[in-house]
């Protein structure tokens, strides 16, 4: 599989500088020309099973790289150093990352924006697909950051990671004794930097966000820079979580992976279903669900794929896939991982850093009504805040840089710009701030801005119906709440798929909200008397029909009757219903109905 020729090449070479090095040194060296052959090839050997197949928990089996991968864009700079949105940062296609510098490369991203999978794809490349890269690096060497975290490795990695590391990919075997730590040190780097710059080698350090211990990442980032300061023939590529590494250094490019565009998507879904027909089912389906929005992460796509691909299927309840997304980034995609992402603060784990983003993001959604927002707006809602969750008042950027490190739920967008990283979430996370309140929330400037957030906030409440209820009659009856707030509220109800059980109450809240639809539309609109305008037909009759799955239509007409037939703008009729002399004590007196709510 491996190019035997090339081998012996490599090794001839780096024995011929372990024996140039050595002169003049007290340094003795057992390494043969065989050893260090074998050692590449068992190296090559993992990095081929490590970079051949995706896999994670919810899926039924591994996917091939190859098979699954999709052409990613990156950005060529950080997207943080934008001034203002509306600056524009270039794009390039991700195979072309060798082309446009020289350089080395710090390879950067959001948590699931496909860092590791492009490794992978760089590593089967480099081993299948002879000149795949218009420039020549010929073969991997794969450094996996996250295996250095290990307290028994305390002692051998207290002084060097990289070096040591390369030392035993290489199969090189050194007689320090008696000697002092520079010059072993020294030593290390001048085989080390002449074997990487007497060969054509792609040398990938992955995941310096994932090293645990800071003393650690101190000691890869010096031997990184020492690397990419004196390395010329080979090519050096770390990846990293963008809000973990900003640092500069000669040498160096940054380039970051941007989000998938609606192209990607369609094509990431068609790799890994490998099946048009489920392919566009599936796309279909995320296309009409309120979480679209989530799948600009390959890692987040990946999951509702695997989810379809068991049940053909994805979930019924957007709930179900909040919560999927949420705790996947809290905390699953770590745990499969390895990968132990410890707070610098003792009482904020996930499940306290869930409730301050829940709080965070009810908040932002009340001051800035978008998922985009300024520092200053930040600091603002943090200084309400923080003392609800033990943290320092004046440590706010750090507090948001380790939760966009840990989960990238928060993300630096701009200069002093952050972003929630999905709007659908940003809106769940506030309807859990809302559900989990004594009351509901009786500001009616701020039940203006959540339409949303409330219709969610009812299909996650334990009991939607009774909070659906009182949502209506406390909040947009008596506060007079109309069709601009009505017409989002109904549509994400809609969306939300909200279990509502048997109950008189539910369905006249129902036609109750309808019926303030119809009477605040007219009245916004200034229309004449004899013309009802209703822009919601569909939405209305889809969500008064889900009512009614439950409820028995003759239970609600024992107690109304139709007084009056309304002429409206659309094909059908609006009745007005009264109340009977005997109906039930506590129902509105007159409600407005579509005519084929009583005809159906």
């Amino acid at each position: 599989m491996f190019n035997e020729i090339l081998l012996k090449e490599i090794s001839k070479r780096l024995t011929d500088i372990i024996v140039k090095s050595m002169k003049n040194t007290k340094i003795k060296s057992y390494t043969k020309e065989k050893d260090i052959q074998d050692s590449l090839n068992q190296h090559l050997i993992f990095v081929d099973n490590w970079s051949s197949e995706v896999n994670f928990s919810d899926l039924k089996q591994s996917k091939s790289t190859q098979k699954v991968f999709v052409q990613l864009d990156l950005y060529f700079q950080p997207l943080r150093v934008r001034i203002s949105e509306s600056e524009n940062i270039e794009k390039f296609e991700l195979t072309r990352i060798f082309d446009y510098s020289k350089k080395h490369i710090a390879l950067l991203g959001q948590v699931g924006s496909g860092k590791t999978t492009s490794l992978k794809f760089f590593c089967q490349s480099l081993l299948y697909n002879e000149g795949f890269f218009s420039s020549n690096p010929c073969y991997p060497i794969v450094i996996k950051l996250n295996d250095f975290n290990s307290l028994s490795k305390e002692n051998e990695y207290n002084k060097s990671i990289i070096f040591n590391e390369l030392i035993k990919v290489l199969g090189i075997k050194f007689d320090f004794q008696n000697l002092d730590e520079k010059t072993i040190d020294n030593f290390k780097e001048i085989v080390l930097i002449g074997f990487l710059n007497e060969n054509s080698i792609l040398l990938l350090l992955d995941g310096f966000d994932e090293i645990t211990f800071k003393n650690r990442r101190d000691i890869v980032l010096y031997e990184f820079e020492k690397l990419i300061n004196n390395v010329e023939s080979s090519r050096i590529v770390l990846t990293s979580r963008t809000s973990d590494f900003k640092y500069s250094f000669p040498n160096l490019k940054l380039y970051e992976i941007c989000p998938l565009t609606d192209k990607q998507i369609m094509l990431f879904a068609s790799r890994w279903l490998e099946n048009e027909e489920h392919a566009n089912d599936f796309i279909n389906k995320i296309k009409n669900s309120p979480f679209y929005d989530t799948t600009i992460r390959p890692l987040t796509i990946a999951h509702l794929c695997a989810l379809y691909e068991r049940n053909k299927n994805i979930p019924e309840k957007p709930k179900t896939v909040y919560k999927k997304i949420v705790m996947l980034l809290l905390e699953e995609w770590n745990q499969q991982r390895n990968v132990h992402r410890i707070s610098k603060y003792a009482k904020f784990e996930n499940d306290r850093k869930f409730e301050f983003l829940c709080s965070l993001a009810y908040n932002l959604t009340l001051s800035n009504n978008t998922n985009t927002f300024h520092k200053t707006d930040l600091q603002q809602v943090y200084s309400k805040i923080y003392q609800d969750f033990d943290l320092v008042r004046e440590e706010m950027i750090t507090v948001v840089e380790e939760i966009e490190s840990h989960n990238g739920l928060i993300i630096q967008s701009g200069f002093q710009k952050f972003e929630f990283a999905h709007k659908s979430i940003q809106e769940y996370l506030s309807a859990e701030y809302i559900v989990k309140l004594p009351t509901i929330p009786n500001n009616r400037q701020a039940v203006l801005k959540l339409p949303n957030e409330f219709a969610i906030a009812i299909s996650i409440s334990s009991k939607p119906s009774e909070y659906f209820i009182e949502f209506v009659q406390q909040r947009i009856v008596q506060m007079g709440i109309g069709s601009q707030f009505i017409k989002p509220f109904i549509n994400r109800l809609l969306l939300e798929k909200v279990d509502f059980n048997k109950q008189m109450h539910v369905a006249v809240s129902a036609l109750e909200l309808y019926s303030i639809y119809i009477k605040t539309v007219k009245e916004e609109n200034k229309q004449m008397t004899l013309f009802y305008f209703d822009e919601l037909i569909n939405e209305f009759e889809n969500f008064i029909e889900q009512i009614f799955k439950r409820n028995d239509k003759k239970d609600f007409f024992d107690n109304y009757v139709v007084t009056d037939i309304l002429p409206s703008a659309e094909s059908q009729s609006i009745c007005v219903l009264e109340l009977k002399q005997y109906g039930r004590k506590g129902l509105p007196k007159t409600l407005y109905c579509r005519k084929t709510f009583i005809t159906k």
